[in-house]
């Protein structure tokens, strides 16, 4: 399953009344001593999204009827900028319209940020609490914004930086409430993370950075033993100004064991050249997930690669099919050739389209195949066809509307269900509306 976060909700009015309490004092409190801060800011996000769901992250059949649904995110932001501290406190709330009755009062504001961090001495320092991780292309670690609650962790951050070298180090431990003795953590999560990242900007052509990630997992409703899975890996990034041109390629080993106590053996690794013409740019590109090969019935280790806390819609299509491969592709893992083309109309227009041809890359097993022995599917699945355009009516006010469809194949129908000769479409409509409310 893709994560979308662990969050403190207050389950009553009284701890809801409690945190409104909590945010005009802390108001009251910054706006008092505004002497204090170098930089002191408050803003906001309200952002409403209308989508248009007729074969949404799985083919659709003749008898469903399409969905629309409208969902909205809200969040105040409290930022300050000190000589030896930063600070962030982010309230989030995310509902789908209608999903309260309109007399109800239900509490559903939680916290997406809340961190400090100590600038122990440049270009030293440590972040501590509730955060976003995002790193390189966000394949591993990402903020995964098109998701409406998006992910934060919990943990803490040394961070080392400096004009041409960064180096930032994570530990996390987490329980999904206080206790005396551990005990099964039940949150789809991990359980304990450590992680490695280093960047270093040889020149101004060429970065190279480095990332190791160790995250432990518990089996479900068993004993308090972590079973410790390790990804790790390069991202290589070169520019050729000289013809406007920029080389990306990362490849990342994973191993260990998965959170049933397989030991896992796989890989991932992508290719990308993007190529800008005055104001049209193209992209293209090549992901490869590794899978595990389904007609070696000897075999026990997992190959299918598992991205981790990534981004789920930037990658692999906007309709979302594939968002987490270790789970929506039956272990068969998954590559995608893909061509983008994007053109800036003006400074507030931006049009683009992208195409992606999505196939397995490990057999899987045909549920239908009556012969003796196993039989694989055709690990083509289908092609998918995204539109979108960015419309920037100030500032602090974006449109972004889109419109994709999936041209899927017998194939996609043993992978994610439905029927392959039904029209699969989709398309969303969202403002962005991120005004500063007060800026010192």
């Amino acid at each position: 399953m893709n994560y979308h976060g662990y969050f403190y909700q207050p389950k009553s009015i009284f701890m809801k009344k409690r945190i409104v309490k909590f945010i005009l004092i802390g108001i009251i409190i910054g706006l008092s001593n505004l002497d204090a801060f170098s930089q002191f800011s408050i803003s906001a996000e309200m952002r409403p999204r209308y989508e248009f769901r007729n074969g949404y992250k799985t083919l659709p059949i003749s008898s469903t009827i399409p969905a629309n649904v409208i969902t909205q995110r809200s969040r105040l932001n409290f930022e300050s900028q000190m000589e030896n501290l930063d600070f962030k406190l982010s309230l989030q709330d995310v509902r789908t319209w209608g999903d309260v009755k309109v007399k109800d009062d239900l509490a559903s504001t939680f916290i997406n940020e809340a961190w400090v961090e100590l600038k122990l001495n440049s270009p030293l320092s440590i972040k501590l609490g509730r955060q976003k991780l995002k790193y390189d292309d966000q394949r591993l670690f990402a903020v995964a914004n098109w998701n409406n609650v998006s992910i934060s962790h919990d943990l803490a951050l040394i961070k080392y930086e400096n004009s041409t070298f960064k180096s930032h180090i994570g530990f996390a431990f987490n329980n999904e409430k206080e206790k005396n003795a551990e005990s099964y953590y039940p949150v789809n999560f991990y359980k304990a993370l450590t992680f490695v990242w280093l960047s270093k900007e040889i020149n101004e052509q060429l970065t190279i950075s480095f990332i190791d990630i160790l995250d432990g997992n518990q089996k479900e409703n068993t004993d308090n033993t972590i079973y410790g899975r390790n990804t790790l890996g390069p991202n290589i990034h070169y520019n050729i100004p000289s013809v406007d041109l920029r080389l990306s390629g990362n490849f990342y080993y994973q191993h260990g064991k998965e959170v049933t106590g397989k030991d896992v053996n796989a890989y991932f690794y992508s290719l990308k050249a993007q190529k800008r013409f005055s104001n049209l740019g193209v992209d293209l590109g090549f992901d490869f997930y590794s899978g595990t090969n389904g007609l070696d019935t000897t075999r026990t280790e997992v190959n299918t690669f598992n991205k981790l806390y990534g981004a789920g819609h930037k990658f692999n299509g906007h309709m979302d099919y594939f968002t987490n491969t270790y789970t929506q592709t039956k272990n068969g893992g998954l590559s995608d050739l893909y061509l983008n083309i994007k053109y800036a109309v003006n400074d507030k227009i931006n049009i683009g389209s992208t195409l992606h041809y999505l196939s397995l890359a490990s057999n899987v097993i045909d549920p239908d195949y009556s012969g003796s022995g196993l039989q694989a599917i055709d690990k083509y699945l289908g092609t998918e066809i995204d539109f979108y355009v960015d419309y920037q009516f100030t500032p602090d006010i974006t449109l972004n509307a889109g419109y994709s469809m999936m041209f899927a194949q017998e194939s996609m129908e043993v992978i994610k269900g439905g029927d392959s000769d039904e029209l699969a479409n989709w398309a969303f409509m969202m403002l962005v509306i991120k005004p500063t409310l007060f800026s010192k």
